[in-house]
């Protein structure tokens, strides 16, 4: 699992920033288990893939830039980082992608099985604990070991979105089964059973690029249905036949996206390097 690029069968990946507890407790999936091999290496220029997702004894990711492998470490999102969600990296970690393949040893593979299979409902309640999983631990050390990564998180003033109830109601319908649940992402179109709000939010905040911070009260998990025109979020396109996305927002979901500012988690990096030779 880390953000729904790994965790929903590499449609997207998993907001909502963590701090460390004060209290030692076990990461949702269990204790992180070590790398018994990592290797990274530059992405060939002329290669236009990328690729990620987890494997029996490992991670393995392709064509994926440092910005990326961050986000699989750090961000309690369903989404990458924006830009405007972490500060510091230098240009080359914005322009050079990486191949990474890095695996357990046999005998932790069990281990690794169950920390890079939490269910939607258990990762909502880690982030919602803000708590970080075993395997996004697992990431952590990685970077800080091959790129010699040091972060923290710091708030800033951002201009976010806030969610509510629009005035005609909520429009989604209550979980025929609210506890299992899924989501899918592509371009135009959000979907999701089981899925409580606050996680509604963080999938809204990518096409609408910016943090959607949920403010409608609700406190159930729904099944939904988003469609709308990929080609911009503020108006549909002349030969599209769905509508912006705010408008869909509205219509179709009964929510209400308002600007507004808020001090938001960002990730600042303090220090990181090119990474060390295998």
């Amino acid at each position: 699992m880390t953000y729904l690029v790994r965790c929903l069968s590499g449609l997207a990946s998993m907001l909502f920033v963590v701090t460390g507890s004060s209290q030692q407790q076990t990461p949702p999936g269990g204790d992180p288990v070590a790398w018994a091999a990592v290797s990274i290496h530059p992405t060939d220029p002329t290669s236009t893939k990328n690729s990620w997702g987890d494997q029996p004894n490992g991670i393995s990711d392709h064509g994926i830039g440092l910005q990326g492998l961050i986000s699989q470490a750090y961000n309690f999102s369903v989404m990458p980082f924006r830009d405007d969600e972490i500060e510091g990296l230098p240009a080359w970690a914005k322009s050079t992608r990486y191949d990474v393949i890095a695996r357990v040893d046999p005998d932790d593979q069990e281990a690794f099985r169950k920390l890079s299979s939490l269910s939607m409902q258990e990762t909502v309640a880690a982030f919602a604990a803000r708590q970080s999983t075993g395997e996004m631990l697992m990431e952590q050390a990685l970077l800080a070991d091959r790129f010699h990564l040091k972060a923290h998180w710091e708030p800033r003033e951002r201009t976010v979105y806030l969610l509510t109830v629009a005035k005609s109601g909520v429009r989604m319908s209550l979980a025929a089964d609210p506890k299992h649940g899924g989501m899918t992402f592509n371009s135009g179109k959000l979907s999701g059973k089981g899925v409580p709000v606050p996680f509604i939010a963080s999938l809204l905040a990518s096409p609408a690029q910016r943090t959607v911070m949920d403010h409608t009260g609700l406190t159930g998990r729904y099944d939904f249905d988003l469609h709308f025109a990929p080609e911009s979020v503020t108006a549909a396109d002349a030969t599209s036949a769905e509508p912006d996305f705010f408008t869909a927002v509205q219509e179709q979901l009964g929510l209400k996206l308002q600007s507004s500012k808020a001090q938001v988690p960002v990730l600042v990096i303090d220090h990181v390097e090119q990474p060390t030779p295998n």
